[in-house]
């Protein structure tokens, strides 16, 4: 039997998927690498990116620490251009046959609106999720939701950190937003020691793993609380069946999963899709 999950409540275009089953940037990268039917088969839309209206070069690769009960991995500012990322993955979103949402990552307004409006030349995309610095205030996100909503006609999406979720989700939603991503990664620190010189240094990084979860849902459940009327998608932590129902009985639309792929890359065929709890 299959469900339908608006993600884009009171949107005029909607943003209807088969499954609560979602992959976050994290996953899937721009796409390019999920292109057998069986690895998309169980999802009902795919997050891509980050994009930004100018582009940031490449600065080697992410680090990862493996930690008690998870991941920290180096913070990379790459992105790629709005006009580089139509020009190089359209075809390759088209072929996913899945909605397509692009994560932008600008801070400024006029940056946002300039990528966004990029971004639409894409046929199959469906969306965008603007995942901004954790520094913003609640003003400068309503100013950028803002800029998204007059510069293009797609359902608009705000990935928030979890120390922000409440603030940044009315202050999204207020200004067009009709979707709440909760949330951007944890942030923490590892000290690495050289062998040769003894000498520490600490390593700062985003934080992955099951452990993250119970954090994600404690915010979840304070948005949900808010009824805001839009969509709420958990993100973070989810590494298991449990997880996934967890997130929708705490009132979730849909659930993002990250780095569950790099660690088990075929976990995705062992998480069932469960139909969305009312």
């Amino acid at each position: 039997m299959s469900i339908e999950i608006d993600l884009a409540p009171n949107h005029k275009l909607g943003l209807i998927v088969e499954s609560p089953l979602l992959l976050s940037p994290t996953a899937a990268g721009f796409g390019e690498l999920l292109l057998r039917p069986a690895d998309i088969a169980r999802l009902g839309a795919i997050v891509v990116g980050p994009v930004t209206a100018a582009g940031r070069g490449y600065a080697g690769p992410v680090r990862l620490v493996e930690m008690g009960g998870g991941i920290l991995a180096s913070k990379s500012p790459f992105s790629r251009s709005a006009a580089r990322a139509v020009a190089r993955f359209a075809s390759v979103w088209e072929r996913l046959k899945r909605p397509v949402i692009v994560q932008l990552v600008d801070a400024a307004p006029v940056n946002l609106a300039r990528a966004a409006q990029h971004i639409v030349r894409a046929p199959s995309v469906a969306g965008v999720e603007w995942a901004p610095p954790p520094t913003l205030s609640g003003r400068q996100i309503g100013d950028g939701v803002r800029a998204l909503v007059r510069a293009i006609e797609l359902p608009v999406w705000v990935k928030t950190p979890l120390e922000r979720a409440v603030e940044w989700s009315s202050s999204a939603v207020e200004m067009g937003a009709v979707g709440v991503v909760v949330g951007q990664p944890l942030q923490g620190v590892v000290i690495e020691s050289d062998p040769l010189t003894g000498k520490t240094t600490p390593l700062s990084g985003d934080l992955y793993g099951p452990l993250t979860f119970a954090p994600v849902l404690r915010t979840l459940v304070e948005v949900v609380k808010l009824g805001l009327g839009c969509a709420v998608i958990a993100c973070g932590g989810v590494y298991s069946e449990w997880h996934v129902q967890q997130a929708l009985a705490a009132g979730a639309h849909a659930v993002q999963l990250d780095t569950l792929l790099w660690t088990e890359p075929s976990a995705l065929f062992s998480v069932p899709a469960p139909s969305p709890v009312q």
